[in-house]
């Protein structure tokens, strides 16, 4: 059986970032593994701070020639990966040597998509575990969490090379944003289960996205990946439905956010 680690990263103009991400793995990580680097034509010099990285052979930079979005992107790092377990890591992480028992565990016990806690610059916990936003989930999360269906936000991602085919690879409908909600619909439809493992991953964020695009230019493709989620898994109702629930819980919650929300979903349906 494989067992070697092919940590994927997909890199888009993110600095210093991958360059940080890719000396913390070096440094830290001592069971077999290999890291590939997808760059999805960079021009902020992020891949040139980590040429000296590239001349160890457990790294490989697979250079795309154009942004082809993060699901297509992972799932070419996948393509050329050695490697029996794939660890899809963001580039604006960091790692720490703890992670060495959570590939063993990995290793040991293939029968899960895993997650790491994800912590910010802050110390604070980033990813707590939230529901899928289908209406049975949605109630079930506030009446009886435990039978509600769930997912994590998708910077550290482990899963054996045999379960990311059950599940179908990244689906590459998406450029940017909600293919990680997918990827956790599929496992769940799948009848694969859900595991949090123990290291931290350290999520410091200010990637590609945060530089790019304005709050209402990202809210939008948020919301235009959101649509292509219910595309594929559910009905227009439901689509409906679940945005008018969104719509009441915010208006309780966050009333200062509503006039936003709604502008870009009307703007993402244009």
């Amino acid at each position: 059986m494989n067992n070697k680690i092919s940590i994927i990263i997909v890199n888009y103009n993110t600095r210093d970032l991958l360059r940080n991400c890719l000396k913390s793995i070096k440094e830290n990580i001592t069971v077999d593994y290999q890291v590939i680097v997808v760059d999805n034509d960079s021009h902020d010099n992020s891949v040139l701070q980590c040429l000296s990285l590239f001349e160890d052979e457990r790294f490989i930079l697979v250079k795309a020639g154009e942004n082809l979005g993060f699901a297509k992107a992972n799932n070419i790092g996948a393509g050329v990966a050695t490697g029996g377990i794939f660890h899809f890591l963001n580039p604006d992480t960091e790692v720490d040597n703890t992670l060495n028992k959570d590939y063993e565990e990995v290793i040991l016990n293939r029968d899960k998509l895993y997650v790491n806690p994800l912590i910010n610059r802050d110390g604070s916990l980033e990813n707590d575990k939230m529901p899928l936003p289908v209406l049975k989930d949605l109630f079930r999360w506030n009446l009886n969490r435990s039978k509600s269906r769930y997912w994590y936000k998708g910077a550290s991602i482990i899963i054996s090379k045999e379960n990311f085919s059950l599940i179908g690879k990244w689906c590459e409908d998406y450029f940017l944003y909600a293919e990680d909600l997918d990827l956790f619909m599929c496992a769940w439809n799948k009848g694969l289960r859900i595991g949090m493992l123990h290291s931290h991953i350290y999520h410091l964020g200010g990637g590609s996205s945060s530089n790019q695009w304005s709050d209402l230019e990202r809210e939008i493709m948020v919301q235009k990946s959101n649509r292509k989620f219910y595309e594929r898994h559910f009905s227009k109702l439901q689509f409906l439905l679940v945005k008018i629930y969104f719509l009441f819980h915010n208006l309780l919650k966050r009333p200062s956010s509503v006039p936003f929300y709604l502008k870009a979903w009307r703007l993402s349906g244009k």
